[in-house]
Order: C-alpha cells, then sequence, then structure tokens
C-alpha cells in the first residue's frame, strides 16, 4: 500500500497554487516591535510610552481631528509664549496670600457673579509695600452686569483688628503695618461683612509714570487749592515742590497758579490726590476731601485706560507693575481684563461712612482722632450698594439712620444709642462739569465722628426714618468758597482743620503716618 495515497496534495491543489503566503516569522517580529512590545520603564520610558500613544492616536485620526489639534496646539503656544514674555519682561510683583477664607475673615463667597478685592494706596516715598495704608479702597465687579464700583474707607475709621487671639481697637489703615495685606483684608471682611480674598498695592510715589502712560488726567481746580507754594506747603503747588524736589524735576513748570479745568500730568495729579488741606470743587474737605479727590483720580485712570490704543498698553503695564504688588496671577488679571474691564462697564463709586451716619469720636490713648460710625449699619449700607445696586443716599432715605455706640458697649454687652435726626440730603454744590467722585453730602470740618457698629458686636441702636419728612433740618453749611467770598491765607485757613484730622504735621506730603502710628500696637485697645 502506497503510503501517500491517502494523503492530498495541497500543495498541487488548483486554487491555492497562486496564492502568496505570509512568513510567519516576519509576523512574529512585527507584532513584537509594536503591540506587543515591552514598556519601558523609568522617566525616559515615560516620555517614551507618551510619544508612542500619540503617534499611534496621530496615525488614526481624520483630517479633520489633526486641524484642530494643530489648530489648538498654536494658541497653546502663543498664550505660553505670551505668559512667559510678560512674566519675563515686566517681573512684576506677585504675592500670593493664604487661600483658607477663615484666615481672611470669611466663611464663603457672597454671590459668585461678583468679585471684591481690596486696593491699597502706600506713600512711603521708596520702592517698598511696607507702613500703614494710606489709602484704602474697595474695587467691585460684577461680571454679570458690567459693573465696576469703588468704595474707599476713610483711613482714620476706628476698628476691631484681631491677629493671632488678640483683639485690638485701632485706625483701620494700622492694620496693614501690623500684618501686611492678609490682616488688612481680615479687618476688612470682618468689620464689614464681605468676602474679599484678593488685593492689590499701589506705591503712589509710581502712579506719576501710571498717569502719564495714559495722557494724563482732567480735573477742575478751586482758588483755595492752587495758592502758591510759598504761602501754603500743604496745597497743589506746595505738594508740587515737595514731589519735584524728590525726583529732580523743577517744580515751576508744573506750577498751576489759576483755578479753572486743568490737564493734570502725572506730577500735578498725585499732588491734587494729596491735598486735604483745603475744600474741593465738590465741597469736601480735609482727609474726606482728600479721599474724593483719589477716587476722581482713579475713576479717570481707569476711563483713560479703557479706551487706550493696544499699542500704548505695554507702555501702561510698564509703569503700573513697577510701583504696584498684587496677590492676582496672570490668569486672573487676564480673565479680568477680558471678562469685564475691558467691555465698556459703567462706573460708580462711593465712600465709608457718609456723613448722615457720622458719630462722635471716643478718646482712645495713643490711638488720636478717629472715624466712629456704626459699623454694622455702614455694612448694611455697603451691601445694598454693591450687591442690590441701592445708592447709599437712597439706603438712608428709605431705612433711616442708624448710630449704635459700640466702641462703649464691646465689653458690657449693654446697648446704648445715640439719637439722630432724619437722614441729611446733599446741601448745594458749586456748579461744575466735573463728576463728583463720591455720594456723600458736604463734608464737616473734622474728622472726628464716624459710627459703626462691629459684625461681631450685639446691640440694639437707634433708627430715624424716613418718615420724619415733616421735620425740617436745617442743611449743613458747605466749605465750598463762593466767587465773592474773600480769599483767606492759607496759612490762616486749614491748619486747624488738621488738629482733629491727622498725627502728621511735619511733612508737608502728608506721608505714611507711621512715625506717629505706626502699627496697631501703637495706641491698641485689648481686650
Amino acid at each position: 500500500m502506497d503510503n501517500n495515497k491517502d494523503f492530498k496534495d495541497i500543495v498541487s491543489d488548483s486554487h491555492l497554487k497562486n496564492k502568496e503566503f505570509v512568513d510567519l516569522s516576519s509576523m512574529s517580529n512585527n507584532y513584537k516591535s509594536r503591540r506587543y512590545k515591552k514598556k519601558k520603564h523609568g522617566i525616559a520610558g515615560f516620555f517614551s510610552n507618551i510619544g508612542e500613544g500619540i503617534s499611534k492616536w496621530w496615525r488614526k485620526a481624520g483630517k479633520l481631528q489633526k486641524a484642530a489639534v494643530i489648530s489648538l496646539t498654536s494658541v497653546v503656544a502663543v498664550l505660553l509664549a505670551g505668559i512667559i514674555f510678560v512674566s519675563t519682561y515686566f517681573n512684576y510683583n506677585y504675592n500670593k496670600i493664604t487661600g483658607d477664607n477663615s484666615e481672611l475673615g470669611f466663611e464663603e463667597v457672597i454671590d459668585k457673579k461678583v468679585m471684591n478685592i481690596a486696593l491699597f494706596g502706600i506713600d512711603s516715598r521708596s520702592k517698598g509695600f511696607k507702613g500703614n495704608s494710606d489709602s484704602i479702597m474697595v474695587l467691585s465687579l460684577n461680571f454679570e452686569k458690567k459693573e465696576v464700583k469703588i468704595v474707599s474707607i476713610m483711613r482714620d475709621s476706628l476698628v476691631k483688628i484681631d491677629k493671632k487671639g488678640k483683639t485690638t481697637y485701632n485706625k483701620i489703615n494700622s492694620a496693614y503695618a501690623y500684618g501686611g495685606p492678609e490682616l488688612a483684608i481680615k479687618t476688612i471682611n470682618e468689620n464689614f461683612g464681605l468676602d474679599i480674598s484678593e488685593y492689590a498695592t499701589v506705591n503712589f510715589e509710581g502712579m506719576m509714570d501710571i498717569i502719564d502712560a495714559v495722557g494724563g488726567i482732567d480735573a477742575e481746580l478751586i482758588d483755595k487749592e492752587v495758592v502758591p507754594a510759598s504761602k501754603n506747603v500743604y496745597l497743589l503747588n506746595g505738594l508740587i515742590t515737595d514731589i519735584c524736589s524728590r525726583i529732580g524735576e523743577d517744580p515751576k513748570k508744573h506750577y498751576i497758579l489759576t483755578p479753572g479745568k486743568h490737564h493734570l500730568n502725572g506730577i500735578q495729579a498725585v499732588a491734587y490726590s494729596r491735598i486735604r488741606k483745603a475744600p474741593n470743587v465738590w465741597g469736601t474737605n480735609n482727609d474726606y476731601g482728600r479721599t474724593d479727590r483719589q477716587r476722581y483720580v482713579m475713576e479717570q485712570l481707569f476711563n483713560k485706560a479703557v479706551t487706550l490704543n493696544k499699542s500704548s498698553y505695554i507702555k501702561l503695564a510698564k509703569s503700573l507693575i513697577p510701583c504696584s504688588e498684587t496677590s492676582l496671577s496672570y490668569s486672573d488679571i487676564i480673565g479680568l481684563a477680558t471678562g469685564i474691564l475691558l467691555k465698556s462697564p459703567t462706573f460708580q463709586q462711593s465712600r465709608i461712612p457718609l456723613d448722615q451716619y457720622l458719630m462722635s469720636a471716643p478718646t482712645i490713648r495713643g490711638v488720636g482722632s478717629c472715624v466712629y460710625y456704626d459699623l454694622n449699619y455702614a455694612s448694611k449700607v455697603l451691601h445694598a450698594f454693591l450687591y442690590d445696586d441701592i445708592k447709599p443716599e437712597d439706603y438712608i432715605e428709605q431705612n433711616g439712620v442708624e448710630k449704635n455706640d459700640w466702641y462703649k458697649n464691646r465689653t458690657s454687652g449693654s446697648s446704648s444709642s445715640t439719637s439722630s435726626s432724619k437722614p441729611s440730603t446733599s446741601s448745594s454744590k458749586p456748579s461744575t462739569s466735573s463728576s463728583k467722585p463720591s455720594t456723600s453730602s458736604s463734608d464737616k470740618s473734622t474728622v472726628s465722628s464716624v459710627s459703626s457698629a462691629s459684625s461681631n458686636t450685639s446691640s440694639t441702636s437707634s433708627v430715624v426714618t424716613s418718615s420724619d419728612k415733616d421735620k425740617e433740618e436745617k442743611p449743613q453749611s458747605s466749605d465750598v468758597p463762593s466767587s465773592s467770598e474773600p480769599d483767606k491765607k492759607p496759612s490762616e485757613k486749614e491748619d486747624t482743620d488738621d488738629k482733629d484730622n491727622s498725627t502728621d504735621k511735619d511733612n508737608p506730603a502728608d506721608k505714611d503716618d507711621s512715625s506717629k502710628d505706626t502699627s496697631a500696637d501703637s495706641g491698641k485697645v485689648e481686650e
């Protein structure tokens, strides 16, 4: 028997004669090199495996997917290049602060559509960011309504300051010197019930360059502000002299000796924002008048900045960054700019306190004269303005005035309130085309009063409602000089105003009061 007869010759089979056979050895090598390749380990292996995964995905991706990836990569590359350029070219002063809300004096964000940022002005005559905060403002941004609101807080406001379990009572500007921006933010939040978690500090020494970068600002000056420097070193021209003496400029090139509308350069605008020993065009005087000027300068600066040509932004940034410090990251700044600041938002401003709820200030050893008011009531007025779009004057008209003597009752827990007349209306102001930077009525002659109950102080307060409209109240007199009023010599007038308003008498530019009141430890009242 032929053993081969039982087997079929598959090689000679007609349907297989022309077929190509796969080389099994090559196939196994192919799979070994790709699908079944052993993964590498270590850092080099990590990146190698990622690269192979991307390569594999790229071979399978369609044209649209590849185009999208290329576009996205280009955008990311441009953004990264921009961030690297900005960080290396400008090298801005970034100061990261705690992200723990409890350490900043609040529990949760009040309204996610509203972002509140603390603005501090340091007038230290140097490049640093130390000392008392000469100017304190709350910048409130409403992203939904595209609104920008600025509220200045009087730097001499008496408040409760808590640090590391120790409670002191002092002027609010001392918190910055005592514990830096974090304690300053915490003090604002705890006394006014806010949710601030970011800040920006500007040294006024560099504001001149910022104002020049936007082309200057317009302001209206009255005769009492523009007296010659030889007659009063605390007014516009005297302050111009002080600034020029430190930067090597000729002050005569910057003097303004006539009242009326003027276009101010950086030197003139900074000097203007420091005046506190003469009334302004809105009739406010002393430190109240100075905060009005500062907010006006901020408003004009903001309006000019949002209308700048794109080519001018780098010049503005180069001027702003060296004299400012902030907790805002690059992404935060870009988000604020694109989300609201470059979308023509509305702009409103106010001040804490308004004259209607000022109170007679208590005498506190070592603290000096301060601004005293019901902090709890001020918080209500502030919240209505920031979150409910109710102007402070309207809130006072609708709800009356509360004046609780919270400092007197801080330990006893008893309630003691002062009587109050109905909310006063704004006194007549001189006719002017300048927009008023404050919603306040005419200013009082001294800084002796402002009461505001701390949010941590519980006591009843007197309320005077607008139902008392039948009782006429004599309007407050304005310090604004009329055209027929003869000018007083500068040396005869404003010096007495400042006795109750400031502890700094030796510096014509009203620099930081740190020489007299450097921290909450000086003149503090402890619990």
